[in-house]
C-alpha cells in the first residue's frame, strides 16, 4: 500500500486532507464553503465531433489548483494499485487518463481483428453524482475512508451535484468509479473469447472467433439493420451504473476499416487516410493563401495553426509508434508526413510567424534576453510594452523542443544554427508571397560560432566575424544575424553582457561555470544561472550590458519593415 494511501486512510478532517494537499486548511475551507458558488466555475461549451455541443465546466485559478492536486494525489494511488492488479491479472482495461497510456495503446488492443465492435457510454461525467463519488470513497474496499473525508474529497470534486468536465480531478475519480465496470465487462470478454477496454467512455470489443457473441452485441433487423449492445452487456453496464448510448454502437468488420478512439487498426495502427488528407488540405491553403481552412457544407472554416499543429504531431505519434526506420531530419527518404511535419514547422516559425521571432543559440539566452527586454522595457518600446505590472513582448523566442530537434533538426547549439543558415532559403522555398516578420538569429563571437560567421561569410561575399562595427547583417530573405557586441579580437558569449558582480552571485554555496551545462560539485551551470539566479534576482541585476544587444535587435527589425515596405509599395 502507497504512503499516500495510507495517509488518505488515516485522516478524519479537512485539516488532514489539506495538509496532504499542500494548502492550508483555511483556503480549503474558503475554497468550499465560504466562495460563493457561482464564482467556482465558469461554462462553455465546444463543438462535438459528431455534431452537437459538449457543456465544459471549469474552476476557477484557486480551486483548479486545490483539484489538481487532489488528481495528482489520487493518481498516485491509482498507479501504485494498478500495479499491483496486473502482477495478478496482467490487463489494464482503462487507458483513457494515465500516464505511459493513450488512444494508441487502447487501439493497439484490438489491431488485427476478425470483428471490432464500439460502444459508448451515456453521460459518463454527469452520471457520476455527489452520493456516487461519497460512497466509492467511504465504502470502496481499496479505501474505505473516514466519512468526513470523504465528504470532503467529493465537495472538492464535484459541482451541481456531478464532476463537472474540466475539472482536473474529474478524470481520475471517474476511472476509480469505473473501475468496478471494467472488472465485470473484462470478465463478459475473457468469457467469450474478446478482449476489452474502455477510454474514458468509449468502449471496444474483439475477437478474433467466427462469430461475435452475441452476449456482447447482436444485430437488430429492420429497414437499417443496426449492431447493438447484447443483453448480457447491457445489463452488466447497468448493473454498474451506467448506461449504453444505443446511438453510438456499431460492429467492424476485417474486410471494412475498423477504428478504436479514431485509430485504424485493421493491420497497423493508422489515421484515417481522410484525416491526413485533411491535414495535407490544410497545410496547401497555408503555404499558399496564408490561412488554412477546411471546407464544411461548402463554407470555408479557418482553421488555427496551433490546430493544425496538434493535426500532424497526432499523426506523426501515431505513425511512429509502430516502430520500423527511424528517419534524421531533413532526411529525402522520410515518409510523406514527416516531412509535411517539418514544412509545417518551417513556415510557422520562420515564414508565416506574426512577429519578428528571435532565434538563439540555446533556451538559457532566451531567458537572458527576455529578462533584459523586460527590466528595460521603458527604453525599448518597440520590443516590449508595458501595462501596469505586465510585460508584453513584441517579438516571440524559437522554442526548443523535441518538434523542433526530431523534425526541424533545431535542438540548440551551433551546429544546428549553421545548418539552418545554409538551408534557410531552400525551405522557405515555395511558400507564397513575402515573410511580413524577420527572423533574428544571435550569435556568440567565439570559438564555437567561428564556423556558422565562416558561413555567413560565404553567403555576403565578405568577410565577417562579428567584431566588426555591423551591429546586424541581413544574410538571407527575411533572416538576420546578430553578433553579440563585443571588442575586435576578444572572444565574447551572451553571459560576458552580465557585470562582474552578477556572474559572482553563488548558489547552494557553489559558483557559476559559464562553460558548464550541468551542475558540479562547486560549481552551477547555464541552466541554473538563467533560471534561479537571473530570473529570480532581476530586479536588482544590471542589465544594462544588454542595451546594445537590443539596440541592434531593434534595429534589425526596423531595417526588415523598410525592405517590406519598399517591396509591396
Amino acid at each position: 500500500m502507497s504512503f499516500e494511501l495510507v495517509a488518505l486512510k488515516n485522516a478524519v478532517d479537512l485539516t488532514d486532507v489539506a495538509v496532504l494537499l499542500g494548502v492550508k486548511p483555511k483556503d480549503l475551507s474558503y475554497a468550499l464553503y465560504i466562495q460563493p458558488s457561482s464564482a467556482k466555475y465558469r461554462a462553455f461549451e465546444i463543438p462535438k465531433k459528431g455534431g452537437g455541443f459538449r457543456l465544459i465546466t471549469a474552476p476557477e485559478p484557486r480551486l483548479r489548483s486545490i483539484q489538481r492536486r487532489l488528481a495528482d494525489l489520487l493518481l498516485t494511488i491509482q498507479q501504485e494499485l494498478e500495479v499491483q492488479r496486473t502482477k495478478s491479472k496482467g490487463i489494464v482495461a482503462a487507458h483513457g487518463f494515465k500516464k505511459s497510456l493513450s488512444i494508441i495503446t487502447n487501439a493497439r488492443c484490438h489491431r488485427g481483428k476478425s470483428f471490432v465492435f464500439n460502444g459508448d457510454l451515456k453521460d459518463f461525467f454527469p452520471s457520476m453524482n455527489f452520493g456516487r463519488v461519497y460512497g466509492f470513497f467511504l465504502k470502496n474496499r481499496d479505501f474505505e475512508l473516514h466519512p468526513k473525508v470523504a465528504t470532503v474529497l467529493a465537495q472538492i470534486a464535484c459541482f451541481e451535484n456531478r464532476l463537472p468536465q474540466g475539472s482536473p480531478c474529474s478524470p481520475v475519480i471517474s476511472n476509480f468509479i469505473a473501475g468496478i465496470l471494467d472488472r465485470h465487462l473484462s470478465k463478459l470478454a475473457a468469457e467469450n473469447r474478446c478482449t476489452y477496454t474502455r477510454y474514458a467512455d468509449d468502449l471496444t470489443f474483439s475477437t478474433n472467433e467466427a462469430i461475435f457473441p452475441e452476449q456482447v452485441a447482436r444485430l437488430v433487423r429492420g429497414a437499417n439493420d443496426k449492431w447493438v449492445a447484447g443483453y448480457e452487456l447491457a445489463g452488466r453496464v447497468a448493473r454498474s451504473g451506467f448506461q449504453i448510448n444505443e446511438l453510438k454502437t456499431r460492429l467492424q468488420y476485417r474486410n471494412s476499416r475498423q477504428d478504436v478512439t479514431g485509430l485504424v487498426v485493421n493491420e497497423k495502427l493508422n489515421v484515417p487516410s481522410e484525416y491526413y488528407k485533411l491535414a495535407r488540405a490544410m497545410c496547401h491553403h497555408l503555404f499558399k493563401d496564408g490561412t488554412a481552412f477546411r471546407t464544411i457544407d461548402g463554407i470555408k472554416i479557418p482553421v488555427s495553426d496551433e490546430r493544425v499543429r496538434g493535426i500532424l504531431s497526432h499523426i506523426h505519434h501515431v505513425r511512429t509508434s509502430q516502430g520500423g526506420p527511424k528517419h534524421p531530419p531533413g532526411d529525402p527518404k522520410a515518409p510523406g508526413h514527416q516531412k509535411l511535419y517539418r514544412r509545417f514547422l518551417d513556415y510557422v516559425s520562420f515564414f508565416g510567424h506574426q512577429q519578428p521571432t528571435i532565434i538563439c543559440e540555446g533556451k538559457t539566452d532566451n531567458v537572458y534576453i527576455k529578462t533584459a527586454m523586460q527590466m528595460l522595457a521603458p527604453k525599448f518600446p518597440d520590443l516590449v510594452e508595458v501595462a501596469g505590472n505586465k510585460f508584453d513582448l513584441k517579438v516571440k523566442f524559437f522554442k526548443y523542443g523535441r518538434a523542433s530537434a526530431q523534425i526541424q533538426n533545431l535542438g540548440g547549439g551551433s551546429g544546428a544554427l549553421k545548418t539552418l543558415l545554409m538551408e534557410y532559403e531552400k525551405r522557405l522555398k515555395g511558400f507564397a508571397g513575402t515573410a511580413s516578420q524577420p527572423v533574428i538569429m544571435v550569435l556568440d563571437v567565439d570559438k564555437g560560432t567561428t564556423q556558422i560567421w565562416s558561413e555567413i561569410s560565404k553567403i555576403l561575399g565578405t568577410a565577417v566575424a562579428g567584431h566588426g562595427p555591423d551591429p546586424f547583417y541581413h544574410v538571407r530573405n527575411n533572416l538576420y544575424v546578430v553578433p553579440i557586441p563585443a571588442k575586435p579580437g576578444v572572444e565574447t558569449c551572451i553571459e560576458d553582457l552580465f557585470d562582474a558582480k552578477t556572474l559572482a552571485i553563488p548558489h547552494d554555496g557553489k559558483v557559476f561555470d559559464k562553460e558548464s551545462d550541468k551542475d558540479k560539485p562547486g560549481t552551477y551551470s547555464k541552466n541554473t544561472f538563467a533560471n534561479q539566479v537571473v530570473r529570480e534576482n532581476r530586479h536588482s541585476i544590471d542589465f544594462s550590458g544588454f542595451e546594445p544587444l537590443l539596440e541592434a535587435i531593434n534595429a534589425a527589425i526596423k531595417n526588415y519593415s523598410t525592405k517590406v515596405a519598399a517591396m509591396t509599395a
